[in-house]
């Protein structure tokens, strides 16, 4: 099916038409089905593909990008996270490999669709997806840019370890407790990255299910995987980003916040930029939002009703980069 909408501008006048079908395409015995957006009078047009941070996502939430892109000239395919909406499989048991599987599949359903240039195919992601794209790109030459959003940089377990100790701040625990509450942290990830003390660890978190630790012991139980699921979450516990970031050569635009409290901004910008340096990459650009937390959610003057609003100039500062980086000397 296809079907052709006309999207609205802050120039009316200046509104591209837009045109929009269902894809399906394939990662191994795995169906994942997407939506692709071209923009009109551009072929080829360079194109992103959408990935996904943590946990089920369907494509709904790209649009809003995939929608302001193609208004821009550059195409979109945003689908359905495996396990999530229309796609099969199952992210549960998703590892990390399969999820770049999913990515650079993504990459070659693009390459085989009229009006795509081949050559400018690149990657949009946030959170999780700051670990999936460099590892993609790092595996393929077809990967032609990258903007990446409050993620990579830092490794998982980092990551996972900043995002617990400022719950433990936020929640005023005892340095005693926080420290406590660390150390079973680090048994979960020794388990995840061996399979050993599985027994131990459970018997800890029977320990604090009544105290202020409580709060900890119910998010472990919600993501403590099994026996026969745990080799595919191993990678949260043992992945280094380094050596992918290293490789890194296309042109970068990495997003964050200074108030970020699921991922460690500080760290995850100095490993970048070292990662990148290694990798002799001067086509990086670099922001950090004063007042914005994960997503470039602005935190300063937010009452907690509903989602808070992204950071001022969050949308402009994309379009600009894409405009320079991809679609410049392409008018």
């Amino acid at each position: 099916m296809v079907m052709t909408v006309v999207m609205s501008s802050a120039d009316a006048g200046q509104a591209r038409q837009l045109t929009e079908r269902e894809v399906t395409f394939r990662n191994g015995s795995v169906e994942l089905r997407g939506t692709l957006i071209l923009p009109a009078a551009r072929s080829p047009s360079p194109a992103v593909v959408f990935l996904h941070g943590s946990g089920p996502h369907p494509r709904t939430g790209f649009r809003r990008y995939a929608e302001e892109f193609g208004r821009l000239g550059v195409a979109s395919l945003f689908f359905d996270k495996r396990g999530s909406g229309d796609s099969g499989g199952s992210w549960i048991t998703a590892s990390l490999d399969d999820l770049v599987g999913d990515a650079l599949a993504a990459v070659d359903h693009l390459e085989t669709e009229k009006g795509i240039d081949p050559q400018r195919i690149g990657f949009w992601g946030v959170s999780q997806a700051g670990w999936i794209a460099p590892l993609a790109a790092s595996r393929s030459e077809d990967v032609a840019f990258m903007i990446l959003i409050s993620g990579g940089g830092a490794s998982p377990r980092e990551s996972e370890l900043f995002s617990h100790q400022q719950e433990f701040e936020q929640a005023g625990l005892s340095p005693e407790r926080a420290a406590r509450g660390t150390e079973i942290l680090e048994a979960y990830f020794d388990y995840l990255a061996t399979g050993e003390g599985r027994a131990e660890l459970l018997a800890r978190l029977e320990g604090i299910r009544t105290g202020r630790l409580s709060p900890l012991a119910e998010q472990l139980d919600r993501t403590l995987p099994s026996e026969e699921n745990r080799p595919h979450w191993s990678w949260v516990a043992t992945h280094d980003p380094a050596p992918a970031i290293e490789k890194v050569k296309c042109p970068v635009l990495l997003l964050f916040g200074d108030r970020d409290t699921d991922h460690p901004t500080a760290l995850a910008v100095e490993r970048w930029r070292e990662g990148l340096a290694r990798a002799g990459n001067r086509q990086v650009t670099l922001m950090v939002f004063a007042g914005a937390g994960h997503g470039i959610r602005m935190r300063e003057g937010h009452d907690g009703g509903g989602r808070a609003p992204f950071a001022e100039g969050y949308d402009e500062v994309q379009l600009g980069w894409l405009w320079r980086h991809v679609l410049a000397g392409d008018q």
